[in-house]
């Protein structure tokens, strides 16, 4: 898929009929400049189907829940790339991977199902693929952008 990059950014709406477009099953609305989103996605043929919810304003970046099924620690081991208000570590803030410029669902929604994908084979075999940086290592590293490795991305 190849990513749109503009100089001015979408606003909510533009992000949401795109959303829409990619994929018409999907609901959600645009409220008082707030864009709620949600889909299903299934991320490959041998994956199960996740219930997803987007969440989305300019002043914010965007924030993404796995509604169902319930994702699953391995034993005690908690699930990896997981913010504590459990909504998933898809980018490494402040690497500008994601940029207001960019439209959700040619950037967030594959980074999705790219993050299921990795949370399946972590479930399976106990080791994280996807590469990046935990959530609660972000003060312990010096970041560069050029210097983060996303899995196949």
């Amino acid at each position: 898929m190849v990513t749109t990059k503009r100089t001015k950014f979408p606003n909510v709406m533009e992000q949401f009929l795109v959303l829409k477009r990619a994929f018409p099953r999907s609901t959600g609305g645009v409220q008082k400049n707030r864009l709620h989103w949600t889909a299903t996605l299934k991320p490959s043929c041998l994956s199960d189907e996740y219930a997803v919810r987007l969440l989305y304003s300019l002043e914010k970046p965007p924030k993404v829940f796995v509604d169902s099924p319930e994702l699953l620690k391995r034993g005690k081991e908690p699930i990896p790339h997981r913010y504590p208000d459990g909504s998933l570590c898809l980018y490494l803030p402040g690497a500008q991977e994601w940029e207001k410029t960019l439209f959700l669902a040619e950037t967030v929604v594959p980074w999705i199902a790219e993050w299921l994908i990795h949370y399946e084979l972590w479930h399976a075999t106990g080791e994280w693929h996807g590469g990046g940086i935990h959530p609660g290592d972000f003060g312990k590293h010096k970041i560069e952008p050029h210097s983060i490795t996303h899995g196949d991305r």
